[in-house]
């Protein structure tokens, strides 16, 4: 009898071992939209805008936050703009530009207040634009393209690319260095301000989505059926890297060499922080489609995707 009184106090005295829930490290933004936001840009930790599309009219194409999105608002384009925008990239706190369809590219100059349609000579979907530094800057899109600008945007020029696949993204530096990726696995490249292009070879026949270079030598691309690839030569090799997920990955950003974000499908969030080695998921708090990710340093950033989506994280996804 001794022994079964033990036996039984032992045992309603064992503490049960309760799962440890995944801590919810990416909080959802309140845009009070409901359309595809393209791109997400933040100028500073305060400062951010978001782009998309909103058909027929422009009231929902381009957002933006002076609070680090405690807050979004809309900021109105022209009232017959039909376009849909993909991309948005500032130089500075006032001077910034938009691409999209039909060949488009807007620029302000006063944070967004105004927007001034600029001449591009093309008609293609443009999918990116980034600027080298005030004068040079590239855009890319389908069948090829990429067009450049040794002015700031006032003038256009398009270029020789040796590729007729679509072109979503690009990753440059101040050097002069610009890579582009776009569908079957092309990756292109550029060392003079993207005068002329090279085409890399990455092993692959995905669609890759994105790319970003963390430094010199060191770059990333994704894409489709969870692809993710690395270099640490400037892409004269790519390597396949051990993805854990088969959904489309839709953007990469780096922070440094070890601490990338790669988001997609379904509001996934893969993680890594020792360069690509390893990849973790992140705790979804959404199920939209997450297109774009931007870091402004090593613990704040955004993602931004399907329905108006903007998630935000303060500690680094950690």
């Amino acid at each position: 009898i001794t022994l079964s009184f033990l036996l039984i106090s032992c045992k309603k005295n064992d503490s049960p071992i309760i799962p440890e829930e995944p801590l919810i490290t990416w909080n959802v933004q309140r845009t009070s939209i409901t359309n595809n936001l393209k791109c997400v840009f933040f100028v500073n930790s305060q400062t951010g805008y978001a782009a998309g599309n909103s058909f027929p009219n422009d009231t929902n194409k381009i957002l933006k936050t002076t609070n680090g999105g405690t807050n979004w608002f809309r900021i109105p384009l022209a009232v017959y703009d039909t376009a849909s925008y993909n991309s948005v990239f500032f130089r500075d706190e006032y001077t910034g530009y938009i691409a999209g369809s039909k060949g488009k590219v807007n620029k302000t100059t006063n944070g967004g207040a105004t927007w001034q349609p600029l001449l591009t000579h093309t008609t293609e979907y443009l999918y990116d634009i980034k600027f080298f530094d005030q004068q040079n800057a590239i855009a890319c899109g389908t069948s090829g393209t990429i067009i450049r600008t040794s002015d700031g945007g006032i003038t256009w020029d398009s270029v020789a690319t040796n590729t007729q696949q679509a072109l979503y993204l690009i990753s440059l530096n101040q050097t002069g260095e610009a890579y582009v990726s776009g569908d079957i696995g092309t990756i292109i490249n550029s060392s003079d301000f993207g005068s002329t292009w090279g085409v890399q070879q990455s092993g692959i026949n995905f669609t890759l989505k994105s790319i970003h270079f963390v430094n010199a030598f060191t770059g990333f691309s994704c894409g489709q059926s969870g692809t993710i690839l690395r270099t640490t030569n400037k892409g004269v090799n790519w390597e396949l890297l051990n993805s854990p997920v088969n959904g489309e990955l839709a953007s990469v950003f780096f922070i440094n060499e070890s601490t990338g974000f790669l988001p997609g499908d379904q509001g996934l969030i893969l993680q890594t922080v020792n360069g690509g080695t390893t990849f973790t998921r992140s705790n979804p708090v959404t199920q939209s489609y997450l297109r774009s990710v931007y870091f402004i340093d090593i613990q704040t950033g955004w993602a931004a995707g399907e329905f108006g989506t903007i998630v935000n994280t303060i500690n680094g996804g950690d």
